[in-house]
């Protein structure tokens, strides 16, 4: 059983979570308590041991849930670090590698360079665009 299927069990169907077997939810048992610690922190640490009963967590996170949320919560769906970056990469449309390059030329480091696009982001964009232009003439 995939992971967001599994979700989908202990958010909007809860008359299926009698079929689930105790391994299916050991197996599910990482996954879901790192999933539900972007919510619960403190809960999530709580139920880490290293020899606790695993399908028992899953259980008490299917029961904490169900009196909770009535639906799977939009935080469950939170994008990777990896897509975020290309989402930001994207809107901004200069590549990392250009930024690298920028601050190791200019004696800056990149948070800067960021810190630039946010606050300023057309002024900088346009910046980037002209070095682009000058290192590609050589």
């Amino acid at each position: 059983m995939e992971l967001f299927e599994f979700t989908k069990i202990i958010f909007e169907r809860p008359g299926e979570w009698e079929t689930i077997t105790p391994g299916e939810k050991r197996k599910q048992f990482f996954m879901i308590n790192r999933r539900f610690a972007i919510q619960f922190p403190m809960q999530a640490n709580a139920l880490q041991h290293l020899k606790i009963n695993q399908a028992g967590v899953v259980d008490f996170w299917q029961h904490f849930m169900q009196k909770t949320y009535k639906r799977t919560p939009g935080w469950m769906y939170t994008k990777g670090v990896k897509k975020a970056k290309q989402a930001k990469e994207k809107k901004i449309n200069v590549s990392e590698k250009l930024i690298s390059e920028y601050a190791r030329r200019m004696g800056t480091d990149r948070k800067s360079i960021y810190d630039a696009l946010e606050f300023y982001p057309d002024r900088m964009v346009k910046e980037l665009k002209q070095f682009e232009k000058i290192i590609n003439q050589k």
